[in-house]
């Protein structure tokens, strides 16, 4: 099993460039953690991620959004995060992979995701691992090296996606106006970057 999944996983990747937008929800049902898929990085992504640890340490899993009901000027459904054991209508918005290693936190950012800082001979090749998201339930300290996993992003749908407030979204619109981020079937490099190489002196 353990090594099928992974092969199941990279052909799903695959079909859903192919797929239609309305197939989403049926990718991988939210099902709380259930085995298999029941790595928990201890925080608030576990609201809305369910992935396994398979026996080299890396990750496989879904990353899901919750759809506001707003379409945007320019034609896009407007979704975002949401805590999906509190709600019914989840749905998959990325299958992701992830590697484990170590970052250090630069800076916060109100309403974004925090940087961090990770070693160029870290990010795995191939790939477009570019979100890294911390173990545990406290947020490292500044400049604190910590434990976590490096994540790729691949979507399963087509969306615009806002990470805060969404609810404040409007038709009249467009994503961008909104302050979204559009997304289409494939590599997602944009709406959950949150790493650098290097960082000024001092900081």
């Amino acid at each position: 099993m353990s090594k099928l999944l992974p092969a199941l996983l990279a052909s799903l990747s695959v079909n859903m460039m192919a797929a239609a937008a309305s197939d989403a929800a049926d990718l991988y049902p939210w099902r709380n953690h259930a085995a298999p898929f029941e790595f928990l990085f201890g925080n608030d992504i576990d609201t809305h991620q369910q992935t396994r640890r398979m026996r080299d340490g890396s990750l496989y899993g879904f990353f899901y959004v919750r759809h506001t009901g707003v379409v945007t000027k320019d034609g896009q459904a407007v979704a975002t995060h949401a805590d999906c054991s509190a709600v019914t209508d989840c749905t998959v918005g990325w299958a992701l992979a992830g590697k484990p290693t170590n970052a250090a936190l630069l800076y916060e950012v109100m309403h974004d995701h925090p940087v961090f800082l990770v070693s160029r001979q870290d990010i795995p090749q191939p790939g477009g691992y570019t979100h890294f998201h911390w173990l545990g339930a406290a947020m490292p300290a500044q400049r604190a090296t910590a434990a976590g996993y490096l994540l790729q992003l691949t979507a399963a749908d087509s969306f615009c996606f806002i990470h805060h407030e969404a609810e404040m979204a409007r038709s009249n619109k467009t994503c961008r106006e909104n302050g979204g981020i559009g997304v289409t079937l494939g590599s997602d490099n944009a709406t959950h970057l949150n790493i650098v190489t290097g960082a000024p002196p001092g900081m």
